[in-house]
C-alpha cells in the first residue's frame, strides 16, 4: 500500500473519535484503506508525498504535465490554498518529525509504534485549521490504543 503519512494519522484519529468510515462523495478510498489497516495492521505501507492509494479514485485527482495532482482547494484559508501544496508540506513535515524518508516502508503497526514513541508534539503538525489541538491529540491517542499501541 502507498500512503501519505497524514492519511494514516487521520484514519487512526477518526477511529479514536468513534467516527464511521463510509464512501465519500469525492470517491476517494479512505473507507477502503481504513478497512484494510484495521483488518491487517501488519500490512506494509510505503510512505509517499503525493497521490496515494486513497487519492487514486478521487474525482479531484487529475493528470497534469508533472503527473497526477489534486485540483481541490482549501477554502478555509484566506486566501484559499491548493490542497496538494498543503498536504505535500504536511507530509514532508511529518516524515521529518518521525525520522522517516519518502519511499520508506514499514508495517502499519510499526508506524503506529513510531507515532506513539514520538507522540508529544505530533498534534501540532497534524491539527487542521479550525480543529482543536487537545481534541485531535485525544482522538489520536484513543485510536492508537484501539490498535494496542
Amino acid at each position: 500500500m502507498r500512503a501519505r503519512p497524514h492519511h494514516l494519522i487521520d484514519i487512526v484519529t477518526q477511529i479514536g473519535g468513534g467516527a464511521a468510515f463510509t464512501p465519500h462523495a469525492y470517491g476517494h478510498a479512505v473507507h477502503l484503506v481504513a478497512a484494510e489497516v484495521m483488518a491487517d495492521p501488519d500490512l506494509t505501507v510505503t510512505f509517499v508525498v503525493g497521490a496515494d492509494d486513497i487519492c487514486e479514485p478521487c474525482i479531484h485527482l487529475v493528470e497534469g504535465l508533472e503527473g497526477a495532482h489534486c485540483d481541490d482547494v482549501l477554502r478555509q484559508f484566506d486566501p484559499p490554498i491548493s490542497k496538494q501544496d498543503y498536504n505535500d508540506d504536511l507530509d514532508r513535515r511529518l516524515l521529518e518529525f518521525l525520522g522517516l524518508c519518502e519511499g520508506q516502508a514499514l508495517t502499519f503497526r510499526d508506524y503506529l509504534v513510531l507515532i506513539r514513541e514520538r507522540f508529544s508534539g505530533i498534534e501540532e503538525i497534524c491539527t487542521h485549521p479550525g480543529e482543536d489541538l487537545t481534541s485531535r491529540r485525544n482522538k489520536l491517542n484513543r485510536g492508537l490504543e484501539t490498535f494496542g499501541v
